[in-house]
């Protein structure tokens, strides 16, 4: 259910900023090759909202590889957030809080570069994700339990499109929807009691500054 529900909520951010790009248009007698080298912001993910940075290294005229290093909450499908008459959170059989941190290594390609005017221009990627996941125990303060982390990995494809919107000569930006197949390696991955996470992944929107060179 979270998945088709993030995948409408990015249908309808795609198709607004479609509708919104698509009026402002401009044209030049040489239009400069816009990319970016560096860019940074926030997502949502099927298990809450994260950060995220990504570096670009060009490897075609509107093909770039990209390294995308993300940190986000993760939460297991059927945890339910209940509360005590004193108004304090809780959830029923949660042991840990989970993270992941996943190094997104992958192709950006820009599609309809050429055939496209204006300032905004699609994108499709992919590639693949190794994945660093932290535990913290449940029953602790979110700070004090940082001293008993644990570690566990997970690795797998992603695949993704998106759209970039040029602000000026050296800033844009971009809204995406990915999904991520991360199937865990060794170790388990609980956050609720006797509940393994075996896929880390699912869908994601991405929201993203472009600092344009």
């Amino acid at each position: 259910m979270r998945t088709i529900k993030i995948i409408l909520l990015s249908a309808l951010l795609l198709t607004a900023n479609i509708t919104l790009f698509s009026q402002v248009k401009y044209k030049q007698e040489t239009e400069e090759l816009r990319r970016s080298s560096i860019a940074a912001g926030f997502l949502y993910t099927e298990g809450g909202f994260g950060i995220h940075g990504t570096y670009y290294i060009p490897t075609g005229r509107i093909t770039d590889l990209m390294i995308k290093l993300s940190l986000s909450g993760v939460s297991d499908d059927s945890e339910v957030e209940y509360y005590d008459p004193y108004g304090n959170s809780y959830i029923k059989n949660k042991v840990n809080r989970v993270f992941m941190m996943p190094l997104s290594i992958g192709i950006k390609h820009n599609i309809f570069y050429d055939d496209l005017e204006g300032n905004f221009k699609p994108f499709i990627r992919g590639g693949v994700a190794p994945t660093l996941v932290m535990t913290t125990p449940y029953n602790q303060s979110f700070f004090a339990a940082i001293p008993d982390m644990q570690t566990g990995f997970a690795v797998g494809p992603f695949a993704g499109a998106g759209i970039e919107y040029y602000e000026s000569k050296t800033l844009g930006m971009s809204i995406a929807l990915d999904y991520y197949y991360l199937p865990v390696i060794g170790r388990k991955i609980t956050s609720l009691y006797n509940q393994p996470i075996d896929n880390m992944g699912g869908a994601q929107i991405s929201f993203t500054m472009l600092f344009l060179k």
